[in-house]
Formats: structure tokens, C-alpha cells, sequence
């Protein structure tokens, strides 16, 4: 097999690129007579999972285009907490956790030049809604609600958190790749070990996880252990939980591409073996031919090329959740179909982890127009018909419907805006096109949702005013943005970055 005319930027003969508790094996440029064999090998211990009706499409089976460039690729890689092997309850009872969830989830972009990559994790206690799904195991199509982002694994599997991904973020992925606890301890032991860095000892009895501060090598239970802990590790939230993640996935890969591993094919092999017996993915990655590509692709990719970050999030409002930072993340999301780098926004004093309301603009100005708004109408008048009509003027006023419902009752008087934290400037565009309706601030909406009372008198035109023309920028001027930070977006770091020095 011929290799695209896209030249590697650095020459390395072996490239393996390891998934977080996803700690799933994209790749390997395995060279050589017996490289056929190897895959063949390869292939026949991944499982693999038709997902194409959950999502709507066939697996994408293309790595070059027609003109042999590589393309972009786009992998969503999770990590489960299936409990199904484990040889103790250390984990959680295999009785009572008994539908796997996607315990990490990190959405991969390589882009098409292969000379950067970005990983982005999304927090597992994000609250969304759950998009309709086949149920695992029944069929029954299920979702609609809302619910915490590994919901959606739980439900119905890695097709319905992939299609939940791509509702969320509007990109299209190519692959999937899952790995439980079981593939991720394998391959952990595999490797040797992986170095880990704490700055006070940590005693963990539901673990049995006890580190020194300082520097340790820690084999596949205490990795597994490592990357999951809450309550003894940090604040206990899985935001902090992610950045520990991070850091592992960091020492895991540079621990990967060592030169004594790629060097050492019967060891390589091994930990190939591992990660890919306990490995589900899609039909298209599955595909020896696609593996193949994919492998010879990523092998110039270096540690340093890797972007790490945080999906953008704010507080939901009730001391355990979050939600996705909708005007944040859509940077994030236009990096990766613009196929260029993140850029590491850099933090001015004031910034603080997490996302606060900046509070509304002044004056009356509106900022958000609405056809950046997505609504959620609900009949609290008494008077029938009355969501479905409004949802119709609210269409023709420019808003996005998302649904429409009768309220908890009919007897409102006033009509509300239900928004989340966060939300207020969209909701005050709301407020612009229903005259009378009172704005609610509700932690538990992830949708502006409006609840019509029996004040309701009709939707107005929303005039949103144009952004005003950017004067000229000077040099100092750029230098000064520089400064400005994303407060939602979580620290960024590439993968060589996070040392145990």
C-alpha cells in the first residue's frame, strides 16, 4: 500500500497514539514483511459495533482523498465503566452497575496536514438533552429528556452518545473507539507502568489507592484507580478529575512512544495486543484497509502536536452539574471544522476557572439574536392550542423551536423565561418578543423554556443591534486581546507538557 503525498514533518518508523480511560489504541505505523500479518492479527481482536442507524450514515471509510492528501479524522474516544471481568467489587458492584456508561469521553480532531491534533474532554456531568436512541439490548427508541451526558452511553450505547456529540457540537464524526476497565488496566501493564506526579500523598481506602507525593510508577490498578478518583484527589469534581486525566493520558503516550517500545517489536506488539482486545469501534476503523491508512498517517504525529483542553461549561446552578457554554464552544467546534490548531487563550487576572455570567449589557441593547435561540414552549394559559400557535409566531420571529408541551398546570397568571445561569442575554432577547413575561432565572432548564400564562398577549419583532465596525487594530492592540481569556475553557496543554520533573 502506497502512502499519501502528504510527507511526514518528522521521521519516525512507529507512532502509537493511546486514548484516555479511552485509553484506546488509534494507531500504529507497524512496518516491515510481517506487517500484514500483525494487523491481520490486530483486526481480529477489535469488536466491532454498526452504529450507522443510530447516527443516520455509514462509517466513513475514507482517510485520503481522491487527489491521495490525507483527510481530516475525527475519532470520539470513551473510556467505560462496564464492570464486566473485574475480579472484585473494587469499582462498583457488577450487580448493581450493571449498564455500562461512557465513564470519559474525549472528542480526537487530527487534522488533514497530520501536524497537530486536539483532544477535547467533555465532562460527564454535563446536563443535556438525550437524543431519541435505540435502548441497548430492546431496540425501543428511547431519549428526549434531559438528563447527565453519560446518560446517553448508558442508554443506548456509543452510537447514541456519538449521535449526542454531534448534536451538541454540529461536527460529523468519523470513528468511535471504546475501551473498559479491564483493556485500560491491560494496557497499563503492558507499557510497564506510567509515570504520575501527586503533590501530597494520597490514601484512598474504597481503592485501595496509596501513592507517595512525588514521582511513582503506577501499574494498571492504580492507574485505573488514579484516573477515576474523586473524593481523595483534588476537590472531588470531575472537572478536576479531567485535568488529572489529562495529565495521565500525557504520561501514558509519551510512555507509549518511547524509543525502547517502538523499538521493541515483541513488546510493542504486546501492548497493541492488549489495548485492541479490549477495543469496540465502528465497522470503518475496524477495517484492516482503514487501520492500515489511519496508522501510516499518525505516525509522524508527535506528543507536542496534542492539544488538550475542557469543553466549555458553566455552572448549572444546583452544586453538581454543568452546562455546555454554548458561545464558547463554538469556537472550539469551528477549530476543529476549520481544521486549524487551538489556540491557548492566555489568562488576564481576573479570569477564574469555569464560566460566570458576565451580567447583562447595558442599556437595552440586545446581543443575542434569535436565531441563535432555541426554545422550549409551554402551555400554562388554559386556553388549548395556545403553545402550538405561539411556537408558530415565535418560528416566523426568527427563534428555533425546539419543542412544545403542556406546563406542570394551566392556571399561570403571568407568563415566565425560564433560563439557566448564564443564559440571561439570550433570555432578554426572549423577553423582547413576548412584552409582559417575567425572566426566571432556573438552574434546571438546559433550554430556555417559556411557559405561557394567561397575561399572554401575543410575539413582537426582536431587533438585535448590529455589532458596531471594528476599528483598525494596532499592534498593541492585538498584544491586549492576546490577554483576554475564554474563562469556560479549561487550561490547554499539549501532551509533553505535563512532566513528573
Amino acid at each position: 500500500m502506497s502512502e499519501p503525498t502528504t510527507p511526514p514533518r518528522r521521521g519516525r518508523a512507529v507512532r502509537v497514539i493511546v486514548g484516555l480511560a479511552a485509553l484506546a489504541v488509534i494507531a500504529t505505523a507497524l512496518v516491515g514483511a510481517g506487517m500484514d500479518f500483525l494487523y491481520g492479527r490486530l483486526q481480529g481482536n477489535i469488536t466491532s459495533v454498526d452504529v450507522s442507524g443510530v447516527i443516520g450514515r455509514a462509517p466513513n471509510t475514507t482517510v485520503v482523498d481522491e487527489e491521495g492528501n490525507y483527510e481530516p479524522l475525527t475519532i470520539l474516544l470513551m473510556g467505560s465503566d462496564s464492570r464486566e471481568g473485574q475480579p472484585d467489587a473494587r469499582y462498583g458492584d457488577p450487580a448493581i452497575h450493571s449498564n455500562a456508561r461512557s465513564d470519559t469521553t474525549i472528542l480526537l480532531h487530527v487534522a488533514a496536514d497530520r501536524s497537530f491534533a486536539t483532544a477535547v474532554s467533555i465532562p460527564r456531568d454535563t446536563w443535556v438533552m438525550i437524543p431519541e436512541c435505540p435502548r441497548t439490548g430492546s431496540g425501543e427508541m428511547a431519549g428526549g429528556f434531559e438528563a447527565k451526558f453519560n446518560t446517553a452511553f448508558e442508554l443506548g450505547g456509543p452510537g447514541c452518545t456519538m449521535k449526542l456529540v454531534e448534536q451538541m457540537s454540529g461536527l460529523q464524526i468519523d470513528h468511535f473507539a471504546v475501551i473498559d476497565f479491564i483493556g485500560f488496566t491491560n494496557v497499563v501493564d503492558a507499557l510497564g507502568g506510567v509515570e504520575v506526579c501527586l503533590t501530597e500523598s494520597v490514601n484512598d481506602p474504597d481503592s485501595d489507592l496509596i501513592l507517595p507525593a512525588g514521582t511513582s510508577t503506577v501499574d494498571g490498578e492504580q492507574a485505573l484507580a488514579f484516573v477515576r478518583a474523586r473524593k481523595t484527589l483534588s476537590d472531588g469534581s470531575d472537572l478536576s478529575r479531567i485535568k488529572r486525566q489529562q495529565a495521565f493520558l500525557s504520561s501514558m503516550i509519551r510512555e507509549a512512544t518511547d524509543a525502547q517500545i517502538l523499538l521493541n517489536p515483541v513488546r510493542l506488539y504486546s501492548v497493541l495486543d492488549a489495548a485492541t482486545s479490549s477495543l469496540t469501534t465502528d465497522p470503518g476503523l475496524a477495517d484492516r484497509n482503514v487501520l492500515q491508512e489511519v496508522a501510516l498517517s499518525l505516525r509522524s504525529v508527535q506528543p507536542s502536536d496534542i492539544t488538550f483542553l475542557t469543553m466549555p461549561w458553566v455552572e448549572r446552578g444546583d452544586g453538581a452539574n454543568v452546562v455546555m457554554d454554548a458561545e464558547r464552544a463554538a469556537k472550539v467546534w469551528a477549530s476543529i471544522a476549520d481544521d486549524v490548531p487551538w489556540k491557548k487563550p492566555k489568562k488576564s487576572a481576573k479570569a477564574d476557572e469555569g464560566s460566570t455570567d458576565s451580567g447583562p449589557s447595558d442599556g437595552d441593547t440586545l446581543t443575542i439574536a434569535p436565531s441563535d435561540i432555541t426554545l422550549l414552549v409551554l402551555n400554562g394559559s388554559g386556553v388549548a392550542g395556545r403553545a402550538g400557535e405561539t411556537a408558530a409566531a415565535l418560528t416566523g420571529a426568527g427563534f428555533a423551536i425546539f419543542g412544545v408541551d403542556d406546563a406542570d398546570r394551566p392556571d399561570y397568571a403571568v407568563s415566565e423565561i425560564r433560563y439557566a445561569p448564564g443564559s440571561l442575554e439570550a433570555a432578554r432577547t426572549v423577553a423582547a418578543g413576548l412584552p409582559g413575561a417575567q425572566l426566571v432565572e432556573d438552574a434546571t432548564v438546559a433550554t430556555i423554556t417559556i411557559v405561557l400564562g394567561q397575561d399572554f398577549a401575543g410575539v413582537t419583532d426582536v431587533t438585535v443591534a448590529p455589532a458596531p465596525s471594528p476599528e483598525p487594530l494596532t499592534d498593541e492592540d492585538v498584544d491586549a486581546a492576546a490577554d483576554v481569556v475564554d474563562d469556560a475553557i479549561t487550561d490547554s496543554t499539549t501532551a509533553d507538557a505535563v512532566r513528573c520533573d
